[in-house]
């Protein structure tokens, strides 16, 4: 089994900069002048050096026991995917959690390749970088429409499509928990009628959003036909529960509230903001699509998921394009 992978709960992310003040400066400095436009085996010997100097040891990662935020559904996803949730000193353990994630990504495609083209290889790269901006308390670099060639596979046969599918969703999970730092943070800005503020905020959002459509394709970036044979039987029983679903993914559900509070915000919106606003919406859009082209490419197109099955004759298809268009509405102005 794949060494699990620690994550904060969603709830105990930073809500603001004054909650992001701490001095990672140090600890991100191999990163700092490398993660940029570097090729990656600088920049995963970097992510390496700037975990050893983070020192976090076992003793340092509290596995989280009751929790009334947590439904049975959030724990079995988590199970599935090896994630363990957990408390201790908060901004070390974001930290830890955007390194491993980038140490995931990397180390994937460097080992087996990537077969995304290079805007979206871009992307993702940006995505992660965006995230080392926060934690150093940088201002907002934009790199959307920078394309960067991906590694290509080098090895013989096939990708090991459950560790694809597995790693690639534990870089999603440290782009989502950036998003909602981000998005935490830009709550506040607006109600602070903070409009520059609020301007990078959504503009990094957007970088965000980008990278989680970009992970979600790297997730499923392996033979079609290895899915039915070494990744769905992990998404089914006896192996996980028959209600399994990626719509219960316990920082997803967050983030839909994190916008829904959001919404009247974006109703009222500074006009200025209207051009960052509008990409912001395109992203989240993609994003979705995303989702659908990664289900499709697995189930195909009339085909139900694995949670509706049971449940209704809508194709997993449908059930996306309905969530899509429901998540649109939050943002809508």
């Amino acid at each position: 089994m794949m060494a699990g992978f620690y994550l904060l709960r969603p709830e105990c992310l930073p809500r603001g900069r004054d909650e992001l003040a701490s001095d990672v400066t140090a600890v991100l400095e191999p990163l700092a002048t490398c993660y940029r436009n570097e090729a990656e085996p600088r920049a995963l010997a970097a992510a390496h050096e700037a975990l050893a100097r983070l020192g976090l040891g076992p003793g340092d990662f509290q596995p989280v026991g009751e929790d009334p935020h947590e439904s049975r559904e959030n724990r079995d996803n988590d199970l599935v995917f090896s994630i363990v949730r957990v408390d201790g000193r908060r901004m070390p353990l974001l930290v830890h959690s955007s390194l491993q994630g980038y140490v995931a990504l990397l180390d994937e495609a460097l080992t087996r390749g990537t077969d995304l083209e290079p805007e979206a290889w871009g992307r993702l790269r940006a995505a992660l970088h965006t995230v080392f901006d926060i934690l150093l308390d940088r201002p907002f670099e934009r790199e959307d429409g920078v394309p960067m060639a991906p590694p290509r596979s080098t090895a013989e046969g096939e990708r090991d499509a459950l560790r694809r599918w597995t790693r690639g969703h534990h870089v999603f999970m440290a782009l989502l928990q950036g998003l909602i730092v981000v998005l935490n943070g830009l709550h506040r800005d607006l109600e602070s009628a903070d409009i520059p503020a609020a301007r990078a905020g959504l503009e990094r959002a957007t970088a965000l959003m980008w990278g989680t459509e970009s992970a979600m394709r790297f997730a499923g970036d392996y033979d079609a036909s290895a899915y039915e044979r070494a990744v769905r039987p992990t998404l089914m029983p006896p192996r996980a529960p028959s209600d399994l679903t990626g719509l219960h993914w316990r920082d997803h559900e967050y983030l839909i509230k994190v916008l829904s509070g959001l919404r009247p915000l974006f109703s009222n919106l500074e006009p200025s903001l209207k051009p960052q606003h509008e990409a912001f919406y395109r992203a989240i859009a993609q994003a979705y699509d995303a989702h659908k082209l990664v289900c499709t490419r697995f189930v195909g197109m009339e085909s139900a998921s694995l949670f509706m099955a049971e449940r209704s004759s809508r194709s997993a298809m449908e059930v996306l394009e309905h969530f899509k268009r429901a998540r649109l509405q939050l943002v809508k102005r």
